[in-house]
């Protein structure tokens, strides 16, 4: 049951395949649209564990995109997608960052495609919009890329696949986590409406559980998986019944923490990073942070409106920080912060908006993707608090590319599954 369900992620998307077999009737944009939307299928796939091939079939469908004569949407999508308008209105302010900011050009370049991200919420948009299958296969193809991530790190940690720099996972251990609790919030709500995989999904989410518990650090995955939870329980049950669900989540996180040394050690330490804080002088992961969060706001203090530029910030802070001990950085991990000192409170002000509008966006959707989506914004948003997830590569892409996959779903009915009884 579980080998079956699991093959049956990718058959969509398979199936599609046969149109690219040559039809005299279609046309040669027709197949390059195609071809465009199976790379952005591909890309949903190594988002949450391959930099290099996410980059590669991002690419490849920016070029599809503007080779199938898609671009030509864009005034019609930048229209119709309060979402897609923002995120466009915010990279032409990094854009004009660059003509103000202290850093040399090369490095505003530099940190200028580090946010490319925000480009592909009309791109996406246009190429899946009117193609079901795609934004099937897309969604389904970034939770299959979750559970490639899962097994490859219970691989590494039972040593039956040798380990990388990373530990036991292919990614960063930060980033690990932030996929794997995605993947638990999103398992339970497929086991919740599906008849006939519903067991095989409460086994995904219960072995990532496990393996966000026992195998790989990360505490930004325990964070968000705590928020997720309570989001499932506003989501999914009524007021009296999210009160038994917060008890619920309560007692299972408590159980967590006392019979995982992963978890409390890593809660342990960040408590007492905290409160052994000391400006200027702190080396630990919280010590640095709370340093580089003080000196943010004495940065946006400085510059209010439109901040410092496009890669202004690290050489603002390497300015405010001379001839103290506190640790240089080339951002700041908390990207509101980062933002604000780069393109002031306008810049602050945008990105707020543009996830404002992808929770109004989701109000508007059929459930299960309403909550779906809603569980995008909540990630970014929590995750965005101790890291700078739209300025990584990884997180930004999963931000910008499954956004707009659901975006792009058709707004009458579910896009995967039936709600069970």
């Amino acid at each position: 049951m579980v080998i079956y369900s699991f093959t049956q992620i990718y058959s969509s998307a398979l199936d599609r395949l046969r149109v690219l077999k040559l039809n005299p009737r279609k046309t040669i944009p027709y197949y390059l649209s195609q071809a465009g939307a199976l790379s952005v299928i591909a890309t949903c796939f190594f988002i949450p564990f391959s930099t290099a091939f996410t980059a590669l079939f991002s690419t490849l469908a920016v070029l599809f995109w503007i080779l199938s004569g898609n671009f030509l949407k864009l005034p019609e999508i930048l229209r119709t997608s309060p979402v897609s308008l923002v995120a466009i209105l915010l990279f032409l302010l990094f854009l004009i960052g660059l003509l103000y900011s202290p850093a040399e050009l090369s490095d505003g370049l530099s940190n200028l495609k580090k946010y490319r991200e925000l480009i592909f919420f009309p791109i996406v948009i246009s190429l899946l919009r009117g193609k079901r299958w795609a934004q099937v296969s897309a969604e389904n193809g970034f939770i299959a890329g979750c559970i490639v991530l899962l097994v490859v790190s219970f691989g590494m940690s039972l040593s039956l696949i040798t380990s990388d720099r990373f530990g036991d996972s292919l990614v960063y251990h930060i980033t690990h986590s932030f996929f794997m609790s995605i993947l638990i919030f999103w398992s339970a709500h497929r086991a919740a409406h599906s008849r006939q995989d519903r067991y095989f999904w409460l086994f995904i989410a219960l072995v990532a559980l496990f393996n966000i518990t026992f195998v790989a650090p990360g505490r930004i995955g325990m964070l968000l998986l705590v928020f997720l939870g309570i989001l499932y329980c506003v989501q999914r049950f009524s007021f009296k019944m999210q009160i038994a669900g917060f008890l619920l989540l309560s007692i299972l996180s408590a159980t967590l923490y006392f019979s995982s040394e992963n978890i409390s050690s890593r809660i342990s330490g960040a408590i007492d990073e905290i409160q052994t804080y000391e400006q200027g002088s702190s080396r630990s992961s919280m010590g640095m942070r709370l340093d580089w969060y003080s000196n943010c706001l004495v940065l946006f203090k400085e510059k209010p409106v439109f901040g410092y530029g496009t890669g202004g910030f690290e050489v603002a802070h390497d300015n405010l920080i001379k001839d103290t001990a506190i640790k240089p950085t080339d951002n700041p991990h908390n990207e509101y912060l980062f933002i604000a000192v780069q393109l002031g409170g306008v810049g602050l002000f945008l990105f707020l908006l543009l996830m404002s509008m992808e929770i109004a966006a989701s109000l508007k959707m059929p459930k299960p993707n309403r909550w779906v989506l809603q569980g995008v914004v909540v990630s970014m948003a929590i995750g965005c608090l101790l890291n700078s997830f739209l300025y990584d590569s990884l997180q930004g892409h999963y931000f910008a590319f499954i956004s707009a996959v659901l975006l792009a779903a058709p707004q009458s009915k579910s896009l995967t599954y039936k709600k069970s009884s």
